[in-house]
């Protein structure tokens, strides 16, 4: 079910932003490896879907992986507005002992992020909190950037994140009690809330084609204090990266 409700407000939202003033736009799709849970040590492949369209105002509706970004202000260099996160669950995992846990539902997640853009530097910080009853909790990310242009062909974004998160969303992702253990065996384990992670991450974005490119995005992050320190992790790894690449194609009015 929140699948589906994710899936309709993605493809609302591009079909509004197919019929409005917009001066450019770019969609991609591809494939990326993750961790198949939180302090995993296992991957999994996902898919990559990417698809940003701006308008003559620097409003802009941006879509990276799973996480949707609407801008609501004028501005070229301020943006401002709703997001939207879908986060994955946790089940049928490959480490035996996670997997014997009490599953993990998809969740759902709304919140507002903002942002600056001022002479290729980035900053900006999202709020995200469960709107579908699973973690209940909610995350706050700041991040920095900057956008250097290598090539005319070659884009390249160097950036830093760090993630607070509290009781709750630690809780269910990374505590053990009698509620969650199932067949696992671990000891009970309580993660309260603080600083969860800080890593970097890369994107290059290769346009050598008037209308067609390739996007590649690699992240990596550590885990800290409580979540570094869970039971989960312990048996998975504090050390967290994904990497991905897209094929894209982008088009201007």
């Amino acid at each position: 079910m929140k699948k589906t409700i994710l899936l309709g407000l993605v493809l609302t939202t591009l079909l509004l932003a197919g019929t409005a003033w917009a001066t450019k736009g770019t969609i991609g799709l591809g494939v990326g490896v993750a961790p198949d849970y939180e302090g995993s040590s296992d991957n999994q492949a996902v898919p990559m879907i990417m698809f940003n369209h701006r308008y003559n105002s620097g409003r802009f509706v941006n879509l990276m992986g799973f996480n949707m970004r609407v801008n609501l202000l004028a501005s070229e260099n301020y943006s401002l507005g709703p997001a939207l996160n879908y986060r994955q669950g946790r089940d049928d995992v490959d480490n035996s002992r996670v997997d014997a846990m009490r599953d993990i539902d998809d969740a759902f997640e709304a919140g507002v992020f903002g942002g600056i853009d001022v002479n290729n530097l980035l900053l900006g910080i999202e709020f995200l909190a469960d709107v579908s009853s699973e973690h209940e909790g909610y995350t706050t990310q700041a991040t920095a950037g900057y956008r250097w242009k290598a090539t005319p062909e070659l884009t390249i974004t160097p950036g830093a994140f760090i993630t607070y998160a509290d009781g709750d969303y630690m809780g269910t992702y990374f505590s053990v009690n009698d509620g969650n253990r199932g067949g696992s065996g671990f000891s009970d384990y309580t993660a309260d809330s603080g600083l969860k992670d800080a890593g970097i991450s890369l994107l290059a974005n290769y346009t050598p084609w008037q209308n067609y490119g390739i996007m590649g995005v690699l992240s990596y992050k550590s885990l800290l204090n409580d979540a570094k320190d869970s039971p989960l992790v312990d048996v998975g790894d504090d050390k967290q990266m994904f990497f991905g690449v897209m094929g894209t194609y982008r088009w201007e009015n």
